[in-house]
């Protein structure tokens, strides 16, 4: 090789890596630990259903957000809830807009982490945008833990509860009931909460409230 050749091939050696590496970096725009880790196994994630499981089975897969307990995710998640344009359908305070309330117990897909997750993951009809592949799963989990943060969310064992409501016959947002014929039970699902029933309500077994008649 001519010597007068080396120092363009070396300049465009370093080129190329200073270009591998911004790209790398340029994935997320996480800066809490861990990254791919994050994300529950999509197999466990696709056995999440949206409704209850048809037949004598239970929901009763639960998966845990790993970023539940850290401030700083919950800090880059609202972060993330206002850069992504969130706030613009769900309001700023998540308090509802042309986007629903998400500070409160009623959830159309279920309300669990692993649900959020899903909501955030595929989108849903009437306006949820999908939002896989243009946030990385562990960004997705920062969203989740923000939502979680605002107290309307469910544990991620009340996999029933967050579906249904934590009391029967009470899954219905007090908007909502208003324009009922039959407006239900006044009393509304507790959610992340002691899950304790009113007197004479029967809760579901798995809301952490008393066990309803007749369950062993």
């Amino acid at each position: 090789m001519k010597a007068a050749a080396r120092p363009a091939l070396l300049a465009t050696s370093i080129a190329v890596l200073l270009a591998l590496a911004s790209c790398d970096r340029s994935r997320g725009g996480s800066t809490v630990g861990p990254a791919a880790e994050a994300a529950a196994g999509a197999d466990a994630l696709l056995a999440v259903p949206l409704g209850d499981v048809a037949g004598a089975a239970k929901n009763t897969v639960a998966i845990a957000n790993p970023y539940g307990d850290s401030p700083e995710a919950v800090r880059q998640g609202e972060q993330l809830f206002v850069k992504m344009n969130c706030a613009g359908c769900h309001g700023y305070g998540a308090t509802g807009g042309m986007g629903p309330n998400l500070t409160d117990p009623y959830w159309r897909y279920g309300g669990t982490p692993a649900m959020i997750f899903k909501s955030i993951y595929e989108g849903r009809p009437q306006g949820m945008p999908a939002w896989n592949p243009a946030l990385p799963p562990e960004e997705i989990w920062k969203l989740v833990a923000y939502v979680e943060s605002l107290g309307g969310g469910y544990r991620d064992s009340q996999t029933q509860a967050a579906i249904q409501g934590d009391r029967a016959g009470d899954n219905v947002a007090p908007e909502v009931a208003r324009t009922l014929s039959t407006p239900p039970a006044a009393s509304a699902p507790t959610a992340r909460g002691s899950g304790e029933s009113a007197p004479g309500v029967e809760a579901r077994p798995d809301a952490a409230g008393p066990t309803p008649k007749g369950t062993p």
